[in-house]
């Protein structure tokens, strides 16, 4: 059996896109080709306000975090002495539990079997992973940090009328978790009897409902080895599902302002643009009908097919089957 590839840590200055990233990443493509989201049971969904804007990279060591993307505002508040969520297990628990909460059409998800068997697929996470340095209590660490964060997701200025309904909002009430955490082993006759689970809080349980955004769960697994390669390509089928003429160039400042405002120095755009140029190799390996042309001002997006048809999208209930999801 082939090794699973590493999760790897961006290096935003090297013009090399990692091997393994690229390997796995057609062999996404080959697969979603053969069969669409729906089809393969890897209907996935993301919150929007985490889509428009997005959480740190790297531990920004602070108690408020904040990214702009033009008029809107993300603002991030650490409920949790451990900080703020940072990196890709917030963004692999945040689609699993948004699509939990889609599919479910309920608060309270159970982190139970199904999740056990995501994070064993998806981060190759062992039983025994929970020591100091294990991924367990990496996984550990950022889930407390994640559902114990405030959120406050609001347009300013003329676009202040969209609204958001997320303003100082707790992602989660509560997180309870059984003694022994999440991977304690279990014989086959206990498996999926955990009582842990996670109750969103009504605000953003609503705002999931109300508008999720779909993603293809193959493609977004595929890029855990970058959490900007994943954000660039939730960001892009979002984009694309309402832009039907080209756009204004989005200048490079603006987008490390939206994905990359951690970096500083005299050189800090041209090194975000190499970070982000780099990443988005990736995102067009599983993507490739992401149309848009890239110059020294900045990203031009022209129309394309979301990643997600709107044919293989869920209909909620009380929800027509399209022009709701966005």
């Amino acid at each position: 059996m082939e090794k699973k590839p590493e999760v790897a840590q961006i290096d935003f200055r090297s013009p090399k896109p990692t091997p393994a990233w690229v390997r796995e990443a057609i062999e996404t493509h080959l697969a979603i080709e053969a069969e669409d989201a729906k089809s393969a049971g890897t209907l996935g969904f993301m919150a929007r306000a985490l889509v428009i804007a997005t959480m740190p990279y790297k531990d920004p060591k602070i108690d408020v975090f904040t990214r702009v993307n033009g008029d809107f505002r993300l603002r991030i508040i650490a409920g949790s002495e451990k900080g703020i969520p940072y990196g890709i297990y917030p963004r692999l628990l945040l689609s699993w539990v948004s699509t939990e909460a889609v599919r479910t059409q309920s608060p309270a998800i159970e982190l139970g079997e199904s999740l056990s068997v995501f994070l064993k697929d998806v981060l190759d996470l062992k039983s025994d992973g929970g020591g100091k340095r294990g991924s367990g209590k990496a996984v550990s660490d950022q889930m407390q940090r994640t559902f114990g964060a405030m959120i406050t997701a609001q347009y300013t200025g003329s676009q202040a009328h969209k609204g958001f309904n997320l303003k100082n909002v707790m992602i989660a009430d509560e997180l309870e978790l059984e003694p022994g955490g999440l991977w304690t082993p279990q014989s086959a006759n206990e498996a999926g009897t955990w009582k842990s689970q996670v109750l969103l809080t009504n605000n953003f349980y609503k705002e999931l409902i109300d508008c999720p955004v779909p993603l293809d769960l193959r493609a977004y697994l595929a890029l855990r080895g970058s959490p900007l390669a994943m954000d660039i390509y939730s960001w892009l089928t979002y984009r694309y599902s309402y832009t039907n003429r080209r756009t204004k160039p989005i200048r490079w400042e603006a987008l490390m302002m939206q994905f990359g405002s951690n970096f500083t120095g005299e050189y800090a755009v041209k090194n975000f643009k190499t970070g982000f140029l780099q990443a988005l190799k990736a995102v067009e390996v599983v993507y490739p009908r992401a149309n848009f042309e890239i110059n020294d001002t900045g990203m031009v997006l022209l129309p394309s097919a979301p990643h997600v048809a709107k044919e293989a999208r869920i209909a909620l209930p009380g929800q027509p089957k399209q022009d709701r999801l966005f």
